[in-house]
């Protein structure tokens, strides 16, 4: 009787975390503690920059199944709610360099849009036009990461996108909101994002929850090509909102002749055809 009454219990906890907040989550939504981790999200490695540099050097060696600090939802199978947007089957890659963050996160950008076919990192960053006129603070010889222009260069050379952009909005007066995050996730369209992060580093964000609620506890989820620090190596990260647009910036890092350093956002859109 006691081990039922624990059942019970158990089962009626789990129905209050789930179910009783302003939004909806199904316990398919996380993965179990001590599962099997498998890798069907991610993007395969065709060609290494790199034999033991990057976020794919060190392949899940961070993992930790059952770890207490961190949930682990499968973002790769979670759908889309009422509070909640996401890119459902979106696939994930790790960098195999500590400077190509870029070519690496429009790779995936590239294979959600079905055309990823023969292009690698190094491919999408021989797209890029040169830095070496370019004084980048920490980067004598020249910068090795991927300004708001050379991201734009990646899609104008593989073809057959266009793009909104910070530049754009920038223009307007406008800098990116929740709305316009949400409104380019329901068009299906991942946004890419230069901030801070790793002292500058680039993601693309894939899905959005205002957890049902009018407050500031919105949460982004990206597709993050340097993933070693949540305990799970699948490619997918957590920002709260809030904070997230507290230091979307580069701050000053990048010249104004490069897009400049502040709110930096790229979302390719395939041409129709």
């Amino acid at each position: 009787m006691n081990k039922l009454k624990q059942q019970l219990c158990a089962l009626l906890c789990t129905t209050i975390l789930i179910g009783t907040t302003g939004a909806a989550y199904a316990a398919s939504d996380f993965t179990n503690a001590g599962d099997v981790r498998t890798n069907d999200m991610k993007l395969a490695v065709s060609a290494r920059l790199t034999p033991n540099e990057g976020a794919a050097s060190i392949e899940r060696q961070y993992d930790h199944p059952d770890s207490p600090y961190y949930a682990h939802p499968d973002f790769y199978h979670m759908k889309s709610t009422a509070s909640r947007i996401i890119l459902s089957g979106y696939q994930t890659f790790q960098q195999t360099s500590e400077w190509s963050c870029g070519p690496a996160a429009a790779l995936t950008v590239l294979q959600w849009y079905g055309r990823a076919d023969g292009w690698d990192e190094q491919k999408l960053a021989d797209l890029r036009h040169p830095l070496k006129s370019v004084t980048v603070p920490g980067f004598p010889n020249g910068y090795p990461g991927t300004t708001l222009l050379q991201m734009k260069n990646i899609f104008d050379g593989v073809g057959g996108f266009h793009y909104i952009s910070s530049s754009d909005y920038q223009k307007e007066g406008r800098t990116l909101s929740a709305s316009d995050v949400r409104q380019f996730l329901n068009e299906g369209h991942p946004i890419l994002v230069c901030w801070i992060d790793w002292s500058g580093h680039w993601q693309a964000i894939i899905g959005y929850d205002d957890m049902g609620t009018t407050n500031e506890a919105d949460v982004i989820i990206v597709a993050d090509p340097y993933d070693t620090t949540d305990h799970n190596q699948d490619g997918y990260g957590i920002y709260s909102w809030q904070r997230f647009q507290s230091m979307f910036s580069m701050y000053n890092q990048f010249p104004e002749s490069e897009g400049g350093s502040n709110q930096l956002f790229l979302v390719p859109i395939p041409d129709k055809k």
